[in-house]
Formats: structure tokens, sequence, C-alpha cells
């Protein structure tokens, strides 16, 4: 047991070394907190002080070590047990962790932080319902605690509760309107919830924050993308390729919008390009060999698919992309295996049922062909190129009022007055009929 003289000893080289800390000579400080420890090793604060400076320069091995040894000598000491949950998180050990908080909260259950944390590891473990529960603990103590509001949005977010979360979103920007996270997800939930508009605009927040955020370019290039805002797209994912050359997915995603805008050369060179990145990516060989397809690059299109399938020989719609290269060879009965295939893996694959339909059309099996449109449309009630083509199977066997049926109902679906509608009038009319629609 140390003496009052070598503890008024160590507590003077303790105040040393705060005051050292205070002017940022950690150095000397940790030399202080160790001499105030060999005098007095029975000194927690010391070990406290230490591990704490320790930890602020990440060397968490002995800073552990010093938290350790604090709990031993104060097991009451609320904040050690917080400061080593906080260097179980960086070991991701999350168990050991929410252990830690749970117990500094029992020991002070008035630090936000301690919540926040053990909200955090629940976050990570993916028990939403009990982060969101220890992040609204937080928030309770601390209503201006922006980072809780922000994962506490992200819970929300785990759980598909997208307004939910897109409000707490809002409270963590009110509380730092430059905290690009929270943009960022909140965009997110707007994408998920189809306000395609709203989230463009959070992406385009983080630019103006940060205009070499490359998530935020990416982001808003793949909204862009599915609104069909083809060209906007292609900026932002130059944009994204410019900052880091490195990403196989930007070039992915460009080869997309170049693809979606029919520039199929491009398409091919910037997939080219992906695949030096990473020549092993299914999905960049299967959008290679779709951008081949439309370029009527038949056999590349299907060196293409047969080395997506090689990669991933259960992928339907590599198969189904092989047989429509196949059809377009006149490569039949090589299709009907790959399209066979296609439903075997997936037998709700419809427009692989169409495809195969059209193709015994091809070859005069008229009652393959219209099995095949009708379990097409078993499968998808509303789709409207299974019901011309049944309705011209229909014809080609004379069965000339179910044809007309399903020209009704194609006419019905489409609500369209193009050319195909208007070739599919004519035909009811020559068939000695009245459309309906």
């Amino acid at each position: 047991m140390a003496n009052k003289k070598s503890i008024v000893d160590a507590e003077e080289w303790i105040e040393i070394g705060d005051s050292s800390a205070k002017e940022g000579k950690l150095d000397e400080a940790i030399h202080c907190y160790t001499k105030a420890i060999k005098i007095n090793p029975n000194a927690a604060f010391a070990y406290f002080k230490r591990g704490s400076i320790l930890l602020s320069i990440q060397n968490f091995k002995e800073a552990l070590a010093d938290f350790n040894n604090t709990i031993v000598l104060n097991p009451d000491f609320s904040f050690a047990y917080f400061k080593r949950g906080t260097i179980f998180i960086e070991y991701k050990n999350f168990l050991k962790a929410i252990d830690d908080f749970s117990t500094a909260i029992s020991l002070n259950d008035q630090v936000p932080f301690a919540y926040y944390q053990r909200g955090y590891c629940y976050y990570v473990l993916k028990a939403q319902d009990k982060a969101i529960d220890d992040f609204t603990k937080s928030i309770d103590l601390n209503p201006t605690y922006m980072l809780a509001f922000l994962y506490r949005g992200n819970s929300y977010f785990e759980k598909r509760e997208y307004e939910e979360a897109i409000g707490d979103y809002h409270r963590a920007i009110s509380l730092n309107p430059r905290e690009e996270k929270a943009y960022l997800a909140r965009g997110l939930a707007y994408a998920n919830l189809k306000k395609y508009k709203e989230a463009i605009i959070d992406y385009s927040n983080v630019i103006k924050i940060n205009p070499e955020s490359l998530t935020a370019h990416n982001y808003r290039g793949l909204v862009y993308n599915g609104t069909k805002q083809f060209d906007k797209a292609i900026s932002d994912f130059l944009h994204v390729i410019k900052l880091d050359p490195s990403l196989p997915d930007a070039y992915n995603n460009l080869g997309i919008a170049y693809f979606a805008s029919k520039e199929y050369a491009k398409a091919i060179d910037i997939y080219n390009k992906a695949l030096e990145l990473t020549p092993e990516s299914t999905a960049i060989y299967f959008n290679r060999g779709n951008a081949h397809f439309n370029s009527k690059m038949y056999i590349e299109a299907i060196i293409d698919y047969d080395k997506a399938i090689e990669l991933q020989p259960n992928l339907a719609s590599a198969y189904f992309g092989r047989a429509y290269t196949q059809v377009a060879l006149k490569q039949y009965k090589d299709a009907l295996k790959d399209l066979s295939r296609v439903i075997a893996i997936n037998n709700k694959f419809y427009q692989a049922y169409i495809l195969r339909g059209n193709i015994w059309v091809k070859l005069k099996q008229t009652k393959r062909a219209l099995e095949d449109f009708t379990l097409a449309i078993e499968i998808n009630p509303n789709i409207e190129s299974a019901y011309i083509n049944r309705g011209i199977a229909f014809k080609n066997d004379s069965r000339i009022e179910e044809a007309v049926q399903d020209f009704n109902e194609y006419l019905r679906i489409s609500q369209r007055k193009d050319a195909n509608s208007i070739k599919v009038r004519q035909w009811i009319k020559k068939l000695g009929y009245e459309p309906i629609y």
C-alpha cells in the first residue's frame, strides 16, 4: 500500500501530466503519468489518463492494458468501462464493447455517449430495435447530439422505414448543415421511396460541400441512369473516374449509361477498361455481351455470355442473353437448350417462355408455342408481348376468336396509338372483327 508521500508525489506527476496534455505535449504527459504509476502503482487515475492519451494516438494495445488496470483498481469507474468499450469497437469485438458500455451505463446512466456507442454496436450487429432504443436515450439526454440522429436514421433505414429515417436525417442536417453523410443517407432514403428529385438535390448538396465526393457523384449518376437522364449520368460517372481511375464499378456504371444511350461502341470500350481492373467480373462480361449483341457483334456477344456463365453457372440472364444471340444467328437448337436452362434455374422468368414460344413459331410447332406464351401470361398477366405473340400463333392455327381476344388484350394493356397498335387493329378488322380498344 502506498504511503502518503508517494501518493502526494504521484498526484504531483499527474498534475504535471495534465498540464502537458493540455499543451498538446502528449509524450511528456505519458512520461509524467508513467512516473506517477511507478511511484504509486495503485494510482487508478494515472492509468486512466495515460490510457486516454494512448487511445487518442491509436495505441490501442497499451491503452487497453491501462484501462484494464484502472478497472481492477477502481471497479466503479464508469468512464474506464466507456473507454475500454471504445477500444473493443476498434477491435470489432462488439459484444465485449456492449458489455462495457452496459456496465458504464449501470454506474452512470446520464452519459449520452455511452448509449450512443452501445447503440452503434447494436447497429453494426443488425439489432436495429435495440440500436434505436439506445440512440433515442442518447438524444433524450442530449437533443443536440447529431450523430445519434444520423445513426438512428441509419437504423430506421436498415428496417426500411424510410420516412422515419428521413426525419432523423433532417434533424442531423439541421444540427450540422455540412454533414455529408446525412445528405448521402437521406438521398438514399429518398431514392428508395422513388423520390428521385429530392435524392438528386441531396447528392448535389454533398457535391457543393465537397466537389470531390466520389460517393455523391456515383449515387447521383445512378439516379440519373434510373430516371433516363443519361447525359447527366455519363457526366457524373466520368467525374468519378477522373477522381479515381481505379474503380471498376464506375466504369461499369458509365458503360450502362452509354448502353442506355445506344452508344454501344463507347459502352464496349468502357467495359474493356473495367475488365482490365477486374477481369473476373460476371456483371461486366454480361453487360459487354449485351453491348456486343446490340452492335450485331454476335460471336463476341456469345463469348462474353460464355465467360459470364463460366464465372456464375446459374446466371439465368446470361443463358437468356446467349439464347437471344443464338436466335439472331438462327441457331435455334442451341437457343432452345439455353432457354430450357433459364427456366430450370428460374421458372418465373417469363421472357424465356416468350422467346422460346417465338422459336417454336419459327419451327412451325404451334402447340408448343401456345403453351409457352400461355405460361408467360400466367406468370405475368400484364405482359403485352405475350398476348400479341400468342394471338399470332392462334391466328396461324386458324383459331380466330382466340386470336382476336389476345389482340384486344394487347390493345387494352398497351393503351397506345403507335405503329404496332395500328397494325394490330388492322389485323382484327381483317379477321372480321372490330377492335374493342
